[in-house]
């Protein structure tokens, strides 16, 4: 499947592994797709993403927010005498800095890091592989079925944002809510626009 891939969207998945790393999750999710398609502005998929507002910065942010506890569920902990600074500097000192960063297993549970595999890069500096997650891996599979679907025997960034937004996985859902859209209005620019261009 990956030979069908173009040069962009080779990138947007190596993106976002790099996408993953810079969070410090312990998996490669489909919201780290959207994030490392929105750094290819100049791609189909990344143009949506840009019409909309939607940058890497904002994306990752988006992500940080909706992977986290928000503000009322912070003061709910803290009037239980919970200070959730201290119980992340606390677990950060006993198992690493990102302990409670975790983006979960495929199972729901979170992966430790000490179960990464490391690799050298390039550069000789030691680095973790970064699993895809299950859902992940699903939308890249969908992204060759809307490649099919639409005629073209290639895949591109449009087909991989297509592919994200028909799984309904609601991280993402959470993610696209939080940059002010929802999975229906980014499928639906990136058809029309798509369409313009044909």
């Amino acid at each position: 499947m990956f030979e069908r891939f173009t040069k962009e969207a080779r990138f947007v998945v190596i993106g976002a592994q790099e996408e993953a790393r810079a969070l410090r999750h312990s998996r490669i999710g489909v919201e780290h797709l959207l994030a490392a398609t929105a750094g290819r502005p100049e791609s189909l998929g990344g143009a949506a993403l840009f019409r909309l507002g939607i940058t890497p910065e904002t994306c990752r942010e988006a992500i940080r927010s909706a992977a986290g506890l928000d503000e009322d569920d912070a003061e709910a902990l803290r009037s239980l005498g919970i200070d959730l600074s201290a119980v992340r500097a606390r677990a950060e000192r006993s198992f690493g800095p990102g302990a409670l960063d975790g983006n979960g297993g495929p199972d729901g549970t979170d992966e430790s890091p000490s179960r990464w595999r490391p690799f050298r890069s390039a550069k000789g500096s030691r680095q973790h592989h970064i699993p895809f997650t299950r859902e992940a891996k699903r939308a890249l599979e969908q992204s060759l079925r809307e490649a099919l679907a639409r005629k073209e025997n290639w895949i591109g960034t449009e087909h991989v944002v297509l592919g994200a937004l028909a799984l309904d996985h609601p991280p993402t859902v959470r993610v696209l809510r939080t940059l002010g859209t929802d999975p229906q209005t980014l499928r639906a620019d990136l058809l029309a626009h798509l369409r313009r261009a044909a």
